[in-house]
């Protein structure tokens, strides 16, 4: 009897330490889960001020790049770029890439603000404008602008303005394609319209000029989840039709290819631009000796 005693106390000894060392694990495991997830709060906390400060420091170093003007002080030299290639030295129209390279290199090593459409017409509403202002464009939408253009551009975190003729997307190699001006769109690259088919405004009708205008607004929509609000006119012809028939469609500013740096006086809907053809760098830094 007595041993049978010995043998119930012994098994009730072994289950209570037994039982005593699983609360103990669970407690030190539910200690030490709940000192990881205050841990990884604390982290994400301030994982997200760091980066509240550097977002912070970033505004604050780009509001440092601003200046205020009277409205008919602010100029912006808007670049009018057409094909990124080195397959015809003949042809104007055409720059090399490693040409583009190096202008790009240079404006952004020489401190100038890249600017977007919308950029430039709240400079002209506003006088608000970098000191060094520079808009990129392009203008007909091939394929190397994706191929070698946006991939400069990235390499230097600039950004430009696309303007496509839309009957031409997806349509072969040579010119962008949808899922490409996505890229392009999600990577902070402005994508408007120059028109559906590239006809010039003065040979057309007004409902015609109305046409090519929404059927551009209409693809880009549809096939980049864009919202255009630019026009390039096709072959920089435009009249005041064109003009009218633009604003009355929803258009906030229009490019020509008129040369010269753009300014507030020229009007929004007939811009001008800086015409790029290949040149050597010096003549290229020429174009901003104002800034």
């Amino acid at each position: 009897m007595k041993k049978l005693i010995s043998i119930v106390i012994s098994v009730v000894i072994i289950v209570l330490i037994v039982f005593g060392g699983y609360k103990y694990i669970n407690k030190k495991s539910e200690v030490t889960n709940l000192n990881d997830a205050q841990n990884e709060e604390t982290n994400a906390e301030e994982e997200t001020v760091i980066d509240e400060v550097e977002e912070n420091d970033k505004d604050k170093i780009n509001e440092d790049n601003y200046i205020t003007l009277n409205i008919e002080d602010v100029k912006v030299p808007i670049l009018m770029y057409h094909s990124i290639s080195a397959a015809d030295p003949n042809n104007s129209l055409l720059v090399p890439p490693e040409m583009f390279r190096e202008q790009v290199k240079y404006l952004k090593e020489a401190g100038f603000t890249p600017m977007l459409l919308e950029d430039v017409v709240e400079a002209f509403s506003t006088g608000h404008v970098p000191k060094k202002p520079v808009a990129i464009t392009f203008d007909d939408g091939y394929a190397d602008n994706y191929s070698e253009g946006y991939k400069i551009l990235k390499e230097f975190d600039m950004k430009a303005t696309f303007f496509i003729i839309t009957d031409n997307t997806d349509a072969d190699g040579y010119y962008l394609s949808s899922a490409q001006l996505k890229e392009m769109k999600k990577g902070g690259m402005g994508i408007e319209s120059h028109t559906s088919r590239h006809i010039e405004f003065p040979n057309i009708s007004r409902e015609d000029k109305k046409a090519i205008i929404q059927e551009a607004i209409d693809t880009l929509k549809e096939k980049v989840g864009v919202d255009s609000k630019f026009l390039c006119y096709p072959v920089g012809r435009y009249d005041e039709e064109t003009m009218e028939v633009a604003e009355e469609m929803g258009v906030k500013a229009a490019v020509t290819t008129e040369g010269g740096i753009a300014t507030a006086s020229d009007g929004l809907y007939s811009l001008k631009r800086v015409r790029m053809s290949p040149m050597n760098i010096e003549t290229f830094k020429s174009i901003f000796s104002d800034f």
